[in-house]
């Protein structure tokens, strides 16, 4: 009897029930894509971040340095995100309120499966090398017991750094039906290539490539063509 595996990640399905895991692995195949994007994510985040480390439309907290005449601010919660191990700054109750480093998550991820893994681990790369070193062991790390951390942490970068906002993010509403559970609530964010069901709405939380869904919108054109 063939045992059934019901995919491990906490938001998997949106409201609804969680998919069922990919066969040998803890998560769906969703799920697996949601990481990858946001390992896709984070070198892009962490260039934009690093033009945005003075103060522009958004809040954050600031510390002044520089030129004794000119001052120059630098927003604290960005260089907390952008720097090598740096740590989160702590408010006034010592709660610590900064937002997590991408270098040093993703050196701490990379590190890790390169412990288990028995590799050689990469010390001189940086952010863009470590994301797609990440990203070619994500099905390995599928089917490790760690993986909700793993993804948890991943995406953290990428919903800390929307939350600092020192742009505009742009999300496009699609009128394909979802593949997954054939609501229109299907969202792509502006730069990147992946199209998910937005459980804001009631979608399932899927995650598809840019790719599949053109496919997947093609069939039903065809099968309306035929109809």
């Amino acid at each position: 009897m063939t045992q059934t595996t019901l995919c491990v990640a906490p938001t998997c399905g949106g409201d609804g029930d969680p998919r069922q895991a990919a066969d040998g692995l803890l998560i769906c195949l969703p799920c697996s894509n949601r990481l990858r994007r946001d390992l896709g994510a984070a070198p892009a985040l962490h260039r934009w971040l690093g033009e945005h480390v003075m103060p522009g439309t958004s809040g954050g907290d600031r510390v002044s340095g520089g030129r004794v005449e000119a001052p120059v601010p630098a927003r604290l919660d960005v260089l907390c995100m952008i720097n090598d191990g740096a740590v989160a700054y702590r408010g006034d109750d010592d709660d610590q309120v900064g937002p997590p480093s991408i270098p040093s998550t993703l050196k701490n991820w990379t590190w890790l499966i390169c412990e288990h893994r028995g590799l050689v681990y990469p010390a001189t790369a940086g952010v863009a090398e470590l994301a797609a070193f990440l990203a070619r062991h994500v099905e390995w790390a599928a089917s490790r017991e760690w993986i909700v951390d793993f993804m948890e942490e991943i995406g953290a970068l990428r919903r800390a750094a929307h939350g600092l906002a020192p742009w505009t993010v742009h999300v496009q509403e699609l009128v394909g039906p979802c593949p997954g559970c054939d609501l229109r609530a299907l969202i792509r964010t502006a730069g990147e290539e992946w199209i998910e069901c937005d459980a804001t709405v009631g979608g399932c939380g899927g995650l598809w490539s840019l790719a599949y869904y053109n496919d997947h919108v093609s069939e039903i054109l065809k099968g309306k063509a035929i109809s």
